[in-house]
């Protein structure tokens, strides 16, 4: 199994990627906890709240033995989580962030949402320096008011905007060119 990255280095990413997003379905993005390295006592993650009150948390976790590649469905927008991890590919793959090299939703063997069968419940991804960092999307509070979360997406015509898309030119060019003093 391959090093795990320091939290701060993905989430940083993730983090910025969420915000840079501006996703209607998302009224807070914020980074917590403490710990470095995946689990600990104070795992570090990235919370979004959503429109309906509940939060989803993406937090460095460490990666279980049975993990393994699995496929986006439609299934996910029924869940936080699940809608979350979708938003999270689907910003990666726009940004193509150079400090990765991959990254691929994952399940593990209990862990998901049994209603949709086996479900993506992580998200992987590898350093450009070969660390690899596993994100655990959970739920971390229901919607206000008891509410349901919506059956369907919430969001369905929403664009990735241009600065997401611009990410990995704008954060090479910020590199080539030195800060004025």
């Amino acid at each position: 199994m391959a090093k795990p990255m320091p939290n701060a280095h993905v989430l940083d990413v993730v983090e910025a990627l969420l915000i840079a997003a501006q996703h209607p379905d998302y009224t807070d993005v914020y980074r917590y906890g403490r710990d470095s390295m995946p689990g600990g006592q104070s795992p570090a993650g990235v919370s979004a709240t959503h429109l309906s009150g509940s939060r989803s948390m993406l937090w460095a976790a460490e990666q279980p033995h049975d993990a393994r590649p699995a496929d986006a469905s439609d299934a996910m927008v029924t869940s936080m989580p699940g809608r979350t991890l979708r938003l999270t590919l689907r910003l990666l793959d726009a940004a193509q962030p150079a400090e990765f090299t991959r990254w691929e939703l994952c399940s593990a063997g209990g862990v998901g949402w049994p209603e949709h069968g086996v479900s993506p419940s992580a998200i992987r991804i590898t350093g450009a320096d070969g660390t690899v960092a596993y994100l655990r999307a959970t739920a971390a509070s229901g919607p206000r008011g008891g509410a349901a979360e919506p059956k369907e997406d919430p969001c369905p015509g929403y664009v990735i905007p241009q600065e997401v898309r611009e990410w990995r030119h704008r954060a090479s060019a910020a590199i080539a060119v030195p800060a004025s003093v």
